[in-house]
């Protein structure tokens, strides 16, 4: 488990946003040697009459065909969240909110059941009132749950490999069904949470539902 002073754990109980050019300098170099790859195979005689007689040959052409689309992919996700939650920043600090956390998520849940009523949150942030979930689109929360509704704080998890493996973060509501969230790691980009991430954001979020006052059950501790 990452620990819950690193820096990019810091960076959420900020609001702030790290620099995309990293991730939009990959894209753009996985793109450009997957494709300049491709071009230079089939240039190559000896390549294609190759390709001609094994079909794993063409298999590593069309493994460097999909590494193109998901550096294109992973270009235009990361734009698309960055100008999505700089929005959603602003109608934050527009609004006079000065939250304790924030919270970036995937807006699509593993299972349809999870899936919260449109419009979704995109970020949450958190202070000593509960949760608010926010949009690009609006000047308000779309979703509030106050502390006095969360129950417990867990891990959601489902089955990998015959293991159990973290997706994302579980709030057993006192009615209605158990909201679970599936966290980014940072604001600005669409990478969900890994399993160590997850639970270091459990531990944050458990604590500040404690700052706030609320009654902690000793799973949550």
């Amino acid at each position: 488990m990452a620990d819950a002073t690193d820096p990019w754990v810091q960076r959420l109980r900020e609001g702030a946003t790290p620099p995309t050019w990293p991730v939009h300098l990959a894209a753009l170099a996985l793109v450009v040697a997957s494709a300049a790859l491709i071009v230079a195979e089939l240039g190559s005689t000896a390549f294609v009459a190759e390709a001609a007689r094994s079909s794993r040959v063409g298999s590593i052409v069309l493994l460097e065909v999909v590494a193109v689309v998901a550096g294109f992919g992973m270009w235009i996700s990361t734009w698309w969240s960055g100008r999505r939650d700089r929005r959603v920043l602003a109608r934050v600090r527009a609004s006079g909110h000065r939250p304790a956390f924030f919270l970036p998520v995937l807006t699509k849940g593993i299972r349809t059941g999870e899936d919260l009523p449109r419009p979704r949150p995109e970020v949450w942030t958190i202070d000593a009132a509960g949760l608010h979930g926010w949009t690009a689109d609006r000047e308000s929360p779309v979703t509030e749950v106050p502390w006095a509704r969360v129950r417990r704080i867990g891990l959601a998890t489902n089955d990998s490999r015959g293991a159990r493996v973290a997706y994302g973060l579980w709030l057993d509501l006192d009615q209605g069904n158990p909201l679970v969230l599936r966290p980014r790691t940072s604001l600005c980009r669409p990478f969900g949470a890994g399993p160590g991430a997850l639970a270091t954001l459990r531990s944050v979020v458990s604590a500040l539902r404690r700052d706030a006052g609320a009654r902690v059950p000793d799973a949550d501790a």
